[in-house]
Formats: structure tokens, C-alpha cells, sequence
């Protein structure tokens, strides 16, 4: 039986003890009173549910974030976050598909939180109040119970709860200590949110003896203060990249312990990624996952990441994780072939919430379907190429969005592109994009043309200031193709 992945907080930890664990703003928890508070936390806890229950989390990146996350998992409970970005309607419905038997909330969270349909505990004060020690049970690690419900993005329709498995939480914790070989010297910068991928890297950075700071917000001046002054291992979004490289003048040595900006969920453009190597150093590293194989499928280091011409993939698998392709004829490929990208390993030990018949339609012969189109290269590295559902047949020729984006903010003008399709009584479906850039259309288009030839070139591009998101930071193309509308009315 594996160990339960909240084991990697006890670690070393007479070693530890000292060390500390959690810096936010005036706060400093040492590995001491942050395991102390963790059990007393997890204690009362089950004075009110019972191991197995369901306790939602809403909250901005704390120190106290971060102790309702390790009480949950040491009390044996389903964690359940819950984006305070969201709306209240939004977050009230997903939490009554998750069933919670119990809510965390810090209060400025509250207004958002909604009606978890369960009691709530105000995080702010239940922490800073006296909680008294109590009989915790022996950590189980059954690798088939349920560790968290997370919810997917939703980008393209109604957000899906993904059980992930004890058994699937242990393999990304697993996979990112051997991607980051975190050590007691490493202090890494939680700002991207915790109810979402960021959550990750809690344990293993903690089972290192490692220090988190926190950001309850991703004010840019803050971020790059923290990674001048100490900080070797952040997780941040393209987009934020992006702005950061805008809001200073900085060079390499101004990042004196800094050895990994990690981007994920989204592309970047290969100019980009040479542009932040020139700004940051030779420190940008990549992670490919999804809500149903959380966050380590494949991964390129910052030296592989150097490499020009991988820098259109995203990486190779981890190990314990194979990777294929499932082509239009129900072909299972390994490389040189473009279809739907499969997954297989423990990190796929995931379910959809209530959805039998949808967990089922996500398996093929024992491999989890990512939705993602990829090719896997003759060195094994993974391209994605787009969203299988993502797509438009336009003159009798399939066109997936994100190769289009992708070709298209290659271009040294362009800071974000979202492609579209439009119906078309010539072509079926006409390609459109609204594009951030201040180039001129025909230059696009002629760069296009050349790039990926006239059947990958939209026929309108649309320039827009910016591109509507989603609370989880994810482009959403139903409300491109509305924004494009209105403007154009």
C-alpha cells in the first residue's frame, strides 16, 4: 500500500523542525508549529465530520490556505476547492454536486463562497482561535480512495468533477520531486492560485525541508521583489510571464537562486520562450496535464527547454507514464502520427464525479483519452496540436484552433490570438480569429499564408485589446466569437 501523499509533511522532520516552512507577508510557520497546527486543525475537523467526508476550500493563497489544505488531508477528509474567483451562483452549484459535509472559507472569500448547502467555518478566525489536541487516526494510503473533487475549467461547457485518487495524487507528487529535486535550500513563490494546479507543489516542497512564500495576489512588482530576493522555483501562466517581461527592465543576474519558471496550461510561443531565457535566464520549464491526470504528464527542464527545437513540444512523459496516440481508424500509435493523445499510469487513477457513463467514454483499452490532438515525435517528444473538440472542417479540411494560435503568435506583433469558426454557405465553416497586436491585417495574413498556407489562414482577423477569460485564467472562445460580434454590430 503506497503511503498517503500527506506523509511527505512528516518527512525529516526532527531535521526540519527549525527550518522554515511558510513565509506569508508578517507570518512565519516553522515546520514545528506548521505540523502542530495542521493536526490540531485536522483534529477538530473530526469533531465534526468523519473521515471520507467532503470539506470545501475558498480561499486567496495564505499561509492558512495551506493549513486547511494539510488539516483536510490529515483528517483523512476529500478536499474540494473551490475558486473564490468564481461567482457565488457558480460555486453554489458545483458545491451541491460535490456533496460537502463541511465548508472552509476565509472572509475575503465569503461573498463569493456562496451557499455551500453545509456548514461553514470562518478560516480567519478558527485558526487564530485556540484549537485544542485531539486522537487523529493512522494515516491510510488506500491508493483507490478519493484524495480531492477538483472541477475542470469549463472553457468549452459545463465544468466536469474529477475524483482524483489517492493513487493518482501520489504520482504527481512523486513526478514533480524527481522534475524539481526540491531541496532544504529551495523557496518557491506560490502565487499562481491553490485551488487549481499550484496546489502541487505544497508537498513537495514541504517534504524537502523547503520554504513557501506566498502571494495572496499576482501583483507583478510583488512577484519580481520575491524572485530578485530569494525565490528558485515558481509556477506562473504564459500570460503572466508576458507582463512581467513588460513591467521591468531585468536581466539574468538579477535572479541570483532563481532555477525555474514553470508555465503550463497554455502555449508559448517559441519567441517568447527565447525572449524569457534572454530576461530570466536559462531557468523556463514546461509541464503538460490535465484535471484528469493532474499536472505531470510530460515536461521539458529548463536545459531541454534551451533546445530550439523542442520548444513547439511539450516534453516527454514522465516516468511511470506512457503516452500514445489513437488515430481516426481506433489505431493506437507511438510516434510520427497525429490523432488524440492517450495516457497510461497511475497519475490517470481518476474518475468523473457522478458520471459513470462519461468516465467510460474517457477510457480506451485501459488508456485515459485527453481530448488533446498531438503527435509524438521520433525522439518521443510530445506536440500538441489542439483540442479534438476544438476544431472546424472548412472546405472539406479539418483545422484545429491551436495550431492556428500557435502559428500565429509566432509572429513578433502578435501578443494573443483566438481562432474561431463562423458558419460559411461557400466553406461550411469559415476560420475567423481575434488577435492583441498592433500589425497590420495584411502583414498577417501574408505571414499565415507562408506559415501554414492558405487552409490554416483565416479569412478575418479581428483585433480586440484583449481576450475574455475565464475565472481559471483560461481563454474562453464562445465569449471571443460574442465579444467579436458586439464589436462588429
Amino acid at each position: 500500500m503506497s503511503p498517503h501523499p500527506i506523509s511527505a509533511l512528516y518527512r525529516d522532520l526532527d531535521t526540519k523542525r527549525d527550518r522554515v516552512a511558510i513565509h506569508d507577508g508578517a507570518t512565519v510557520l516553522r515546520y514545528g508549529a506548521l505540523v502542530d497546527l495542521v493536526e490540531r486543525a485536522a483534529a477538530a475537523l473530526l469533531r465534526q465530520v468523519a473521515p471520507g467526508a467532503r470539506i470545501g476550500l475558498c480561499a486567496e493563497n495564505s499561509w492558512g490556505n495551506i493549513v486547511a489544505y494539510l488539516a483536510i488531508l490529515r483528517a483523512g477528509a476529500v478536499w474540494v476547492p473551490i475558486n473564490p474567483n468564481n461567482g457565488a451562483g457558480l460555486n453554489s452549484a458545483l458545491m451541491a454536486r460535490a456533496g460537502l459535509a463541511l465548508a472552509l472559507c476565509d472572509d475575503a472569500s465569503r461573498a463569493s463562497l456562496g451557499d455551500p448547502g453545509a456548514p461553514v467555518i470562518g478560516l480567519d478566525g478558527w485558526l487564530a482561535g485556540p484549537l485544542p489536541a485531539g486522537e487523529l487516526p493512522a494515516i491510510s494510503g488506500r491508493p483507490e480512495a478519493a484524495f480531492a473533487i477538483k472541477f475542470t475549467g469549463g472553457s468549452t461547457g459545463v465544468p466536469k468533477g474529477v475524483v482524483q485518487t489517492t493513487r493518482s495524487a501520489g504520482a504527481a507528487l512523486a513526478s514533480l520531486e524527481a522534475f524539481y529535486r526540491f531541496g532544504p535550500e529551495d523557496v518557491h513563490l506560490a502565487v499562481a492560485p491553490l485551488s487549481h494546479g499550484a496546489s502541487h507543489y505544497i508537498l513537495p516542497v514541504l517534504a524537502a525541508g523547503a520554504a513557501h512564500v506566498v502571494l495572496a495576489r499576482p501583483d507583478r512588482s510583488a512577484i519580481l521583489a520575491e524572485l530578485k530576493r530569494r525565490v528558485s522555483v515558481v509556477f506562473l501562466p504564459p500570460t503572466l510571464i508576458r507582463m512581467l517581461m513588460d513591467e521591468a527592465d531585468f536581466g539574468p543576474a538579477d535572479f541570483p537562486a532563481l532555477r525555474h519558471i514553470t508555465y503550463s496550461a497554455a502555449p508559448m510561443a517559441p519567441a517568447v520562450i527565447e525572449e524569457a531565457i534572454s530576461r530570466f535566464g536559462p531557468v523556463l520549464s514546461t509541464l503538460y496535464g490535465q484535471t484528469e491526470a493532474p499536472m505531470a504528464i510530460t515536461g521539458l527542464t529548463p536545459d531541454q527547454l534551451a533546445r530550439p527545437e523542442l520548444r513547439a513540444t511539450v516534453g516527454f512523459p514522465f516516468p511511470g507514464i506512457d503516452v500514445a496516440v489513437l488515430t481516426e481508424a481506433g489505431e493506437i500509435v507511438a510516434r510520427k502520427v497525429t490523432g488524440e493523445v492517450l495516457v497510461r499510469g497511475d497519475l490517470t487513477e481518476t474518475f468523473y464525479l457522478d458520471a459513470p457513463d462519461l468516465t467510460a467514454e474517457a477510457r480506451f483499452k485501459g488508456w485515459l483519452r485527453t481530448g488533446d490532438i498531438g503527435r509524438i515525435g521520433a525522439d518521443g517528444a510530445l506536440a500538441i496540436v489542439g483540442r479534438a473538440k476544438e476544431m472546424i472542417i472548412t472546405g472539406g479540411y479539418n483545422v484545429y484552433f491551436a495550431e492556428v494560435e500557435q502559428a500565429l503568435v509566432a509572429h513578433p506583433g502578435v501578443r494573443e490570438a483566438c481562432a474561431f469558426g463562423v458558419e460559411d454557405p461557400v466553406w461550411g465553416e469559415r476560420l475567423e480569429v481575434a488577435v492583441v497586436t498592433g500589425a497590420p491585417v495584411e502583414e498577417l495574413h501574408a505571414f499565415m499564408r507562408e506559415r501554414v498556407g492558405p487552409v490554416r489562414t483565416p479569412k478575418q482577423f479581428h483585433r480586440v485589446a484583449g481576450l475574455p477569460r475565464n475565472p481559471v485564467g483560461k481563454v474562453v472562445r464562445t465569449d471571443v466569437r460574442t465579444l467579436v460580434s458586439q464589436e462588429q454590430a
